[in-house]
């Protein structure tokens, strides 16, 4: 194989999934875009790997090595809001790193992480004649975002431009990974001639470890007499951990942990102490091997979220043999059958979930087997295929 390089590059500054009780470079770590970098460094460790950032918490550029892996942040020019992070800095570097490559005969590939977005859009535009390939991690075209609210309209304009945009841009993009059905019908109307398939992140051979409930629960002292409601996730109205928070209210035999990060944690810890709940525990982020037990030691994973791509904490539960309580959006179809896995429910409805969690909580199913497509060594070298499969 030819040398190769793959920059992978995040959507978003990583502070705006941030409070002040979050670690700034824990999210960082546990961000996709690294996650997939650390993947593709262990199944192919020939091949050169980058991470680069958008930060508008950065006044300088600065860089860190995790994992062999250099991780390289920018400071914005701009970031007035989330997804429309503008760093003149990394678009600078990269067109260095496009002559350098031509200059030393290497192959590059940009991975974008999410697409729909100022930067994704900025770097098809400029770097056409690279490969590009496309990560989709639940953004949405610019009509669509127009039509999901109302305060939206007073920027209609805006969001023709958008869309205007992205109908010539996205063609420049030779492979797109998309997370649901709706997703994958955008992209071939609007890049035909491009590669257009599902497919999500991946999960590690760590979550199809044996690890028995009670030992979990032990080292967590977790009571081993309580059935465990597990949520993992960004702590978001969004994510509709509010109505999950709600639903306690009539689970009150049961235990709620919510493992995340996000600026509305604090109010909706206050939801939650409003209605003097003793059984819902905000964790925080919970990362790797305390992770693991957390799902080990649950009996069931609730995901009542609004908006979603192809959450990869259902493909963890899968793997720690959990059903699933989750809404039919994104790319959730494509993962979920209805009783067989796990329970479709309607969004942001608190009786739905009371509903379904008592189901599947009866559940004596083997579960586990739904995990398998989603290991990361399968995906990883369907990836690498696709960085090979053309020229810059």
């Amino acid at each position: 194989m030819n040398k190769l390089k793959v920059i992978h590059i995040a959507h978003a500054s990583h502070s705006y999934f941030a409070n002040e009780k979050d670690s700034l470079i824990d999210i960082v770590l546990n961000d996709w875009y690294f996650k997939t970098a650390v993947q593709l460094k262990k199944y192919y460790p020939k091949i050169e790997v980058e991470c680069w950032a958008p930060e508008k918490l950065n006044k300088k550029y600065e860089e860190i090595t995790k994992n062999r892996i250099l991780l390289r942040f920018f400071p914005t020019t701009f970031s007035p809001i989330y997804a429309l992070d503008f760093s003149l800095s990394m678009l600078k570097e990269l067109r260095k790193e496009i002559k350098k490559s031509k200059k030393e005969d290497y192959g590059l590939v940009i991975h974008l992480h999410e697409y729909h977005n100022l930067h994704g859009l900025w770097i098809a535009s400029f770097f056409k004649n690279i490969r590009i390939i496309a990560q989709h991690h639940g953004g949405s075209s610019p009509f669509k975002h127009l039509k999901e609210s109302k305060k939206k309209r007073f920027f209609f304009l805006f969001f023709i431009l958008a869309q205007l945009w992205e109908n010539i841009i996205l063609k420049n993009i030779k492979v797109f990974y998309a997370l649901s059905n709706e997703e994958l019908d955008y992209l071939r109307s609007v890049a035909p001639d491009s590669k257009s398939i599902f497919q999500t992140m991946g999960i590690e051979d760590i979550y199809f470890k044996k690890i028995k409930k009670d030992s979990a629960r032990k080292k967590l002292k977790i009571p081993l007499d309580k059935k465990i409601i597990l949520y993992i996730g960004r702590i978001s109205e969004v994510k509709g951990v509010r109505y999950l928070i709600a639903a306690m209210e009539n689970l009150k035999e049961h235990d709620l942990y919510i493992l995340g990060y996000g600026n509305e944690r604090e109010s909706l810890e206050n939801y939650s102490k409003e209605k003097a709940q003793s059984n819902v525990y905000f964790l925080g982020g919970v990362f790797k091997a305390k992770k693991l037990l957390y799902l080990s030691s649950a009996d069931c994973l609730v995901l009542p979220s609004s908006k979603e791509g192809a959450p990869v904490t259902v493909m963890e539960a899968f793997a720690r043999n959990l059903p699933v309580v989750v809404t039919n959006i994104g790319g959730i179809p494509l993962m979920v059958e209805n009783n067989i896995n796990g329970a479709i429910i309607r969004q942001k409805n608190t009786e739905d979930i009371i509903n379904s969690v008592k189901e599947v909580l009866t559940w004596k199913k083997d579960i586990r087997k739904y995990a398998n497509i989603y290991k990361w060594n399968r995906i990883i070298k369907n990836t690498v295929k696709d960085y090979q499969n053309g020229k810059n």
